[in-house]
Order: structure tokens, then C-alpha cells, then sequence
């Protein structure tokens, strides 16, 4: 019986991704053409629909520059470019001219 709950739990561990482990990864993003809260809930619903977003922030740096934050789950990474897609028809609008990971 021993035995059988070794392998059990043995079994367990290897399928257990690290997304379920509690392992977040952070995006910084640098934005411009954002002029209202607008605006910003606008960038937030696109940008949360990418697969793993959990957390979205948008914090002003100056008058034409916002620093975007997303914090995920760790199951996908996001490259610039999957979020630049995720704005969709407001790509011309809105411009994420900066992206790492942290």
C-alpha cells in the first residue's frame, strides 16, 4: 500500500505544471497614446485576454509615456509582439514601445 502512494504522488509531482505551483512572471511595457481612464481599461481588456494574464497595471511615468505592468501565471510567455496583436484595431492608437521581462 506504501508502495502504491510513493508512485502516486511520484506520478503527481511530474504532472503538476509550474503555473499551478504559484510561479508568476512580470512584463514591463513602456506606452504611449493613452489620454484618459478610457484608454487605459481599453489597453487593460485586450491585454487581459492574453492566455496566463492574471494582473494588469498602468501607471504614469509623464505626460506621453505610461508604464504597463502585466503579471501572468508563468504558463505562456507574452512577446512584445503578442501584446502589440492583443490591442487589435487600436494598434494605431496605442503604441508599446518598450517590452521585457522581469
Amino acid at each position: 500500500m506504501q508502495n502504491i502512494i510513493v508512485i502516486l504522488v511520484a506520478v503527481f509531482g511530474l504532472l503538476v505544471s509550474p503555473s499551478f505551483a504559484g510561479e508568476t512572471t512580470t512584463y514591463i511595457g513602456s506606452l504611449s497614446g493613452i489620454d484618459c481612464t478610457g484608454c487605459k481599461k481599453t489597453i487593460a481588456k485586450s491585454i487581459g485576454k492574453l492566455k496566463g494574464v492574471k494582473t494588469i497595471r498602468i501607471e504614469k511615468k509623464s505626460e506621453n509615456s505610461h508604464k504597463l505592468i502585466v503579471i501572468t501565471d508563468g504558463s505562456k510567455a507574452i512577446s512584445k509582439a503578442d501584446a502589440i496583436k492583443a490591442l487589435g484595431k487600436n494598434v494605431d492608437h496605442y503604441k508599446i514601445t518598450g517590452w521585457s521581462k522581469s
